[in-house]
């Protein structure tokens, strides 16, 4: 864990030293339904962040309302120091903030470099009248696939490169969305479940990318439910319950927070399964109060 966290408070909502994203007062219903409820959250610049809580929690509709998919009924975000509360989508991926998503997003029909390519922002040919003066965005053009290729044999996936999306595997569209998002120079990159239905070996070399990513000096926040992958990855877990932020800290004080097992297992989990139990409970707590009055 990088030092500037190792003496923070753990508790929800504690200042950062160095914070790249703060939300405050951020609220999100659907009808009576209060999908997020966060008062303050700072994520800290350079660290590896993990985003967990049980089902319904809250986390991907955070995550959506965070970078501009979802638009909250309210509150205020500041990234990298700017105001970001009505900025879209690709505004936010221009300013240096991205994501991928749970269920991949890549163009099936294109072929794996072509998705890359399309990750690259400030591309000249988007323009139509620029698009009809070929030597305007032909060298650029070049400029971006060979960034592209250095990134497909950096993630082991040069070999795919002429493969239409479609065709490779989910796993593979993982590291492909994940490739993408470097195009952007990002300085956030924002995480959906990026383990969920990988086989094991290729879920370490998702970790080593997600590790390489923090060696970049890129901030990453991702959602998460394996708890080995949180605890092997990550400096700093958030914990949502009911749509509320309800603890923060290192993997190993998360992990033996008592609010946070109560949220994963139920407020009443360790009380009797069943009469029998109860009633030898009982007899337990009658004999230790017995043998207390006796001394």
């Amino acid at each position: 864990m990088p030092t500037d966290l190792e003496h923070l408070p753990r508790e929800p909502g504690v200042p950062k030293p160095d914070p790249i994203l703060v939300v405050d007062n951020m609220r999100k219903r659907f009808g009576g339904i209060v999908a997020v409820d966060v008062d303050h959250l700072e994520i800290q610049r350079g660290a590896i962040t993990a985003l967990i809580g049980p089902n319904g929690a809250g986390k991907t509709t955070f995550f959506n309302v965070l970078t501009g998919f979802d638009k909250p009924d309210e509150g205020h975000k500041v990234f990298d120091g700017e105001t970001i509360d009505r900025a879209r989508p690709h505004r936010l991926a221009q300013k240096g903030m991205v994501r991928t998503f749970q269920l991949t997003k890549a163009l099936t029909k294109l072929a794996v470099i072509e998705n890359m390519k399309l990750g690259a922002k400030d591309q000249k040919g988007e323009n139509f009248a620029r698009s009809l003066i070929t030597p305007i965005w032909k060298k650029q053009e070049k400029e971006i696939e060979q960034r592209a290729d250095v990134l497909l044999e950096k993630f082991q996936m040069d070999q795919m490169r002429d493969e239409y999306a479609g065709a490779i595997s989910g796993g593979q569209r993982k590291l492909l969305e994940m490739s993408r998002s470097l195009m952007t120079d990002p300085k956030l990159v924002m995480l959906d479940e990026p383990m969920a239905g990988v086989n094991p070996a290729l879920k370490q070399k998702l970790l080593d990318h997600v590790r390489g990513l923090k060696d970049q000096g890129i901030t990453v926040v991702f959602v998460e439910h394996d708890m080995d992958v949180v605890q092997g990855i990550s400096d700093w877990v958030v914990v949502m319950a009911e749509g509320a932020i309800i603890a923060e800290g290192p993997p190993r004080s998360i992990a033996e927070n008592k609010k946070v097992i109560d949220a994963y297992l139920g407020a009443h989990h360790d009380a009797p399964l069943d009469l029998d139990q109860e009633q030898a409970f009982l007899a337990e707590d009658m004999a230790e109060e017995q043998e207390t009055e006796e001394q």
